[in-house]
């Protein structure tokens, strides 16, 4: 294992590991709140995390294959609000699921890959590491007393 494998492994641990923690101060009972973000829930939230996350993981298929990551039709706005809209027809639980699948197929698919490169740290970072840490703050907010 290279030593950017295994450094940028232990980041995105880290980071999850911060992010878990600050999920478990939100009961899940608050859930389906408004207000962690502007007209979204902490399931929305989670939700949005796991396609994100679902992306990093089919790209780091593409890039062990030697593939590039297509162009999106869609803007990250527009995804964002997809990934938003199907959660309000999921149940809590069916959402966490799919969080934790998807960091699993994403540290899979880190460790499966055959050479470690800049766009395979870009990704890893911008989808995990990065984007735990924005929403960390924000689970943080929500939790807080008023």
């Amino acid at each position: 294992m290279s030593d950017l494998r295994t450094e940028q492994a232990a980041r995105e641990a880290e980071s999850w590991a911060a992010f878990a923690s600050a999920l478990e101060r939100i009961p899940r009972e608050r859930w389906e709140e408004e207000g962690i973000l502007p007209g979204w829930s902490v399931k929305e939230l989670l939700w949005h995390m796991a396609g994100w996350l679902q992306k990093c993981a089919r790209n780091l298929e593409r890039f062990a294959r030697g593939e590039v990551e297509p162009a999106s039709e869609q803007t990250v706005d527009e995804r964002n609000e997809e990934l938003a809209a199907q959660a309000h027809g999921m149940t809590i639980d069916a959402v966490f699921r799919g969080l934790m699948s998807a960091r699993e197929l994403v540290v899979e698919g880190w460790n499966a890959l055959p050479n470690v490169d800049e766009r395979a740290v870009e990704e890893l970072a911008d989808e995990t590491y990065d984007h735990y840490d924005e929403h960390r703050a924000d689970l943080e907010r929500f939790s807080a007393p008023a």
